[in-house]
């Protein structure tokens, strides 16, 4: 039977900032990962009751948790008391340690064709724009809602949008005219 390291709160905060503060510990090698959490261990007066592979996995569930939590499930809802972002007690302690990350949150991708004044120097939101509905495809995209502020992200999103709808109309053209050859031979 295994038994899981649980802890209090307090315990569970604590072992959440001992890993922050002690990052580059834990990644130089298994060995000092697990004299880490033993030393945790021992200032939390847990010796014996607890392992250092149990703590690791009490650290490994948070990190799984915190994750699920930052993306979220689309649809989900909390009629039925599911732990939410703004409800698990630990989510603000694991995005101060884990919330700039780059697994966590990954750098902008931006094409490598891209012109330089193309490229957004912020992702602040703004309101979606909606997308034209596939049955126009010869008639031109509809014009884009106005916004408050000028945002360089959403302008260059716009702009990629714009030239992929161009890129589809032209490749619908050269299909209708390539199937009405076909037809007149």
């Amino acid at each position: 039977m295994t038994v899981y390291f649980t802890g209090s709160q307090a315990q569970t905060r604590r072992l959440i900032r001992f890993r922050a503060d002690n990052e580059p510990r834990f990644l130089k090698s298994k060995a000092s990962a697990k004299q880490q959490w033993q030393a945790l261990i021992s200032e939390l007066e847990l010796e014996g009751k607890v392992s250092s592979q149990q703590v690791s996995k009490k650290w490994e569930n948070l990190k799984k948790r915190y994750k699920e939590l930052k993306t979220g499930k689309s649809g989900a809802g909390t009629d039925a008391g599911e732990v939410t972002a703004t409800n698990w007690q630990y989510y603000k302690d694991m995005h101060e340690v884990l919330g700039a990350r780059p697994c966590i949150d990954p750098p902008l991708l931006v094409d490598a064709g891209a012109e330089e004044e193309d490229i957004p120097t912020t992702m602040d939101t703004v309101e979606p724009i909606p997308s034209p509905s596939p049955s126009s495809s010869s008639s031109p995209p509809p014009p884009l809602p106005k916004r408050r502020k000028s945002d360089p992200f959403m302008d260059f999103l716009e702009k990629e949008s714009m030239k992929e709808e161009e890129r589809h109309r032209e490749t619908q053209h050269n299909t209708d005219r390539f199937y009405h050859c076909l037809s007149a031979c």
